[in-house]
C-alpha cells in the first residue's frame, strides 16, 4: 500500500537532479516540458488502492467480492469513502462496502475512493496550500458536474468523472517538480504563466504512467482546445470546458484572486468560442437556464463535501 505524500521526493525524476535554471517564464515553460516529456519522470506516489480500483473497473468481468478485497487494503481510505457514500448527495445510506456497491455500482464507487485519495494526497503540496484548496474545489465540481453533463448529453462516458476530478492534475505535478528540484519559487506572474502552458501535458504524462485509461489522458491533455473539427480530442474535453464553466458561475474556478494572492492575475479560464464548440458539441446549447440551475443545484450539494 503506498502511503508516500505526493510531496516526497521521486529519486529518478529529472527535476530532483539539480535546481531548475531559468530566468524567463518561456525558460520555466521548456524547462517543465523536459520534466514531463522525459522517460524517467514519475508522478506523485499515489494510493495503490486507486490505481487497482481503476485498473479493477475496466474489466467487464470484476466482481464485488474483487473490488472489497482492494479497498480494504487502505482501511483510512475506507472510512473516508463510506463517510461520502453515505452523504445526501448520493442519497444513500450503505452500512458496508458490498451494500455500497450493490447500491451505487462500481463506477460510482471506483470516483469516490479517487475523490477522496486525490483530495488526502494530489491536492497537497506544502506551500502552495491556499491555490491547491482551490484546485481540489475546483476538481471536485468538475467531475460531479461532468458526469452530470455527460448524463444531459446522452453520452455513455463511465470516465465523465475521473476527467472532470483530474483534468487540472498537472498543477500540482508542476508544483511538485519545483519543490523536488529545491530551486526558489518563481515570481507569481511567470509560475500561472507556466502552469496554463504546461498543465495539460503534465496531467496526461501522469495519468499515462498510472496507467489509467486512455480516454481520460486524451481528455486531461486538450481539456482548454476542444475543437469540433479535431477529431483526435475527445468529446470529454468538450464536457470539461462546459464543467469548468458551470464552476465559474457557481464560484469555483481555480482564479479566484484569494487562491493566487493577485486580484490581477487569472489562469486556467477557457476560451468564451471554445465554450460555443463544446456546448453544441453536446448539443447543450439550448438548455444553457437548465444548465445554470443544475449547476447551482450541484454547488449546494457540495458545499458540505468542499468544507469538510
Amino acid at each position: 500500500m503506498a502511503t508516500d505524500s505526493p510531496q516526497a521526493p521521486a529519486k529518478s525524476n529529472p527535476s530532483s537532479r539539480k535546481q531548475l535554471e531559468f530566468s524567463t517564464s518561456d525558460d520555466l515553460q521548456k524547462l517543465l516540458v523536459e520534466i514531463f516529456e522525459s522517460p524517467e519522470y514519475r508522478p506523485p506516489v499515489f494510493p495503490s488502492v486507486a490505481l487497482e480500483v481503476a485498473a479493477l473497473t475496466r474489466r467487464p468481468n470484476a466482481s464485488i467480492e474483487e473490488f472489497v478485497a482492494v479497498l480494504q487494503k487502505d482501511p483510512l481510505i475506507v472510512a473516508s469513502v463510506m463517510k461520502l457514500a453515505q452523504s445526501a448527495l448520493y442519497g444513500s445510506r450503505p452500512q458496508s462496502l458490498q451494500n455500497a456497491l450493490q447500491r451505487l455500482g462500481m463506477t460510482t464507487l471506483r470516483d469516490i475512493v479517487w475523490q477522496v485519495a486525490a483530495s488526502q494526497r494530489l491536492f497537497n503540496v506544502q506551500g502552495y496550500m491556499p491555490l491547491m484548496n482551490r484546485v481540489r474545489m475546483h476538481s471536485i465540481y468538475c467531475a460531479h458536474a461532468s458526469r452530470m453533463l455527460a448524463t444531459r448529453a446522452g453520452l455513455a462516458a463511465e470516465h465523465a468523472f475521473l476527467c472532470g476530478l483530474l483534468h487540472d492534475m498537472g498543477i500540482s505535478g508542476i508544483l511538485i517538480a519545483l519543490a523536488e528540484a529545491g530551486s526558489p519559487p518563481p515570481p507569481l506572474t511567470m509560475l500561472m504563466t507556466a502552469i496554463d502552458a504546461v498543465h495539460e501535458r503534465a496531467g496526461e504524462a501522469m495519468a499515462s504512467i498510472w496507467r489509467l485509461a486512455p480516454e481520460i489522458g486524451g481528455a486531461i491533455r486538450y481539456h482548454h482546445q476542444y475543437e469540433p473539427d479535431q477529431q483526435h480530442i475527445s468529446v470529454l474535453s468538450a464536457v470539461i470546458c462546459v464543467a469548468e464553466d458551470l464552476a465559474e458561475q457557481n464560484g469555483y474556478s481555480v482564479s479566484a484572486s484569494s487562491s493566487v494572492g493577485s486580484r490581477n492575475v487569472r489562469f486556467d479560464v477557457q476560451a468564451p468560442f471554445r465554450l460555443e464548440h463544446a456546448l453544441k458539441r453536446l448539443r447543450l446549447q439550448n438548455k444553457l437556464e437548465d444548465l445554470a440551475s443544475r449547476g447551482k443545484e450541484l454547488a449546494e450539494q457540495l458545499r458540505p463535501i468542499m468544507n469538510s
